[in-house]
């Protein structure tokens, strides 16, 4: 779906037991046109939140990911948006004032997600490049680094992005240990609550979506900038 023709497509309805997933992939480079031609579509406040990165990229990741909150929350139903209405918690997670619906972003390399559900719930994707599994010794259980030193650098970011999207989906940041996430085959817990979580590869990288209970249908959009 091209980003000029999102509001000419019919509504959806977010059902209780689904999630919309919205991705954004590029094979170009960044180009500095391109990207003022975007932040118009965005108020003062959120172009400086955009500007604030040094890197073009960076600038890239942020600002699509905003215009993928947009996209969606035009599409679920949302006829009263309004950037000004997306705030951050005391913790930084990110939600929109009025709305029955979360989200959450992630990105990373040339890849921006962007999910919504009735639920909490966190997203997170990581590029998969090579990696020394013993400087994260502290990150992972004994049983864990076991499990990723034998079947590798997939299972070591399925891992990983299923424990970073818990943190993001139960909203408290880094101040939450990640070895006290328990990894599962379907699920991740943390003290006594369990989150179910989804993982899958974008190209060259692992995605994990997490939320409270168990989410059955999933939607999925590209979108073209």
């Amino acid at each position: 779906m091209a980003f000029n023709d999102f509001k000419s497509i019919p509504r959806r309805d977010l059902k209780e037991n689904e999630y919309y997933l919205f991705q954004y992939s590029s094979d170009c480079n960044p180009d500095r046109d391109i990207l003022e031609y975007y932040l118009k579509f965005l108020p003062q406040k959120f172009k400086q939140e955009v500007l604030k990165y040094r890197r073009l990229d960076d600038r890239y990741n942020c600002l699509f990911g905003k215009l993928m909150v947009y996209i969606g929350s035009y599409i679920l139903g949302n006829n009263s948006f309004q950037f000004e209405k997306i705030i951050k918690d005391s913790y930084g997670k990110p939600f929109m004032l009025g709305s029955d619906y979360n989200f959450n972003i992630s990105h990373s390399g040339n890849t921006v997600v962007c999910v919504f559900s009735k639920q909490e719930i966190g997203i997170d994707i990581e590029e998969i490049n090579e990696i020394d599994y013993s400087l994260f010794e502290n990150v992972f259980s004994p049983v864990e680094l076991i499990e990723i030193k034998n079947e590798g650098l997939d299972k070591f970011y399925e891992f990983w992005t299923k424990k970073e999207s818990v943190i993001k989906a139960i909203g408290k940041g880094m101040s939450i240990p990640l070895t006290e996430i328990e990894v599962d085959k379907g699920y991740t817990s943390y003290g006594n609550n369990t989150w179910y979580t989804k993982s899958f590869k974008i190209n060259n990288k692992y995605c994990s979506i997490t939320t409270k209970y168990d989410l059955v249908k999933a939607q999925e959009i590209h979108i073209l900038f």
